[in-house]
């Protein structure tokens, strides 16, 4: 029973009203079923169990079946990711309706609020939600497996003509862009980063530690996006150097190292050493055309 007010209440959130998500699940329980027969199984009321299937329907939930001349009319399930998907479009819709109309409105200040968010799936969500919002360009850094989770997001940004600059700690996903890879280890390993700037802004910034809870701050604050675009794009060039002339970036990176970060650059010196001494070249590097 627990269960299933669980499944009753995630679906009121989705839009569904009470009988409408008993309806529903009992059917995805048992099927086909006629209306007299799903008022056993959900426990909604005869008297409102026609009316509630007619909603479903009309929110394409449920389908009419053929039924032998006589019989009572039966019906069947939409699958759930069917349904899911249709809602999912049909908010997203909705929602960047809303986003123009209020744009329209005036041009709001400059915000200075900084969101937190712990939990690596909300992260990605909010991260996915700001490569959806890009218009024009992308910034993103990060560990590959992060970054693989962005990649449908990615490949529908550079479809609607989005140009990403990515840096990919580690093998990088399979989109068109200024991409570059770093297949050394990341100096803060084990904890992984992600940062990703849509347009001028806003931007978002994680850490993944293997111990703790991932966490995120998120903000549109103008200054911190120019900030975190300079380094991002200085990490850029710096990877796509190393990648080409690794012996010259060791060697400039183990005359200038101060003392107090020998040990802490130790592994990414030894990185350089072993690609100079390879005698295959890596495929690490996929630049644009555009």
């Amino acid at each position: 029973m627990a269960k299933q007010d669980s499944l009753i209440e995630l679906l009121q959130q989705l839009g569904f009203t009470q009988y409408e998500a008993q309806c529903y699940l009992g059917l995805l329980r048992q099927h086909p079923l006629n209306g007299s027969q799903l008022s056993t199984v959900s426990g909604v009321p005869r008297s409102m169990v026609y009316q509630t299937l007619d909603r479903l329907e009309a929110k394409e939930a449920v389908v009419r079946i053929s039924s032998e001349p006589g019989e009572p009319q039966q019906y069947e399930p939409v699958a759930p990711r069917l349904v899911i998907a249709r809602l999912s479009a049909q908010f997203q819709a909705t929602c960047e309706q809303a986003e123009a109309a209020l744009s329209a409105l005036g041009e709001p200040p400059a915000s200075e609020i900084v969101l937190n968010i712990v939990g690596a799936d909300e992260i990605l969500r909010r991260a996915a939600m700001l490569v959806r919002h890009a218009r024009l360009r992308l910034g993103l850094m990060g560990g590959s497996q992060e970054l693989a989770a962005l990649e449908p997001e990615l490949r529908a940004a550079v479809a609607r003509g989005v140009v990403p600059r990515l840096v990919s700690i580690g093998p990088a996903p399979q989109v068109d862009g200024q991409i570059i890879t770093f297949l050394g280890e990341n100096v803060s390993a084990p904890t992984r980063f992600l940062i990703v700037i849509a347009d001028a802004a806003p931007l978002l910034m994680a850490t993944f530690a293997p111990d703790t809870q991932a966490t995120a701050v998120l903000t549109e604050n103008p200054l911190l996006a120019r900030l975190l675009s300079a380094f991002l794009n200085t990490e850029y060039y710096l990877v796509r150097a190393a990648n080409r002339h690794p012996a010259l970036v060791g060697q400039i990176l183990e005359e200038v190292l101060e003392p107090e970060d020998r040990e802490r650059y130790a592994s990414i010196v030894r990185f350089f050493q072993r690609r100079a001494r390879s005698a295959q070249p890596e495929a690490d590097e996929k630049e644009s055309t555009t």
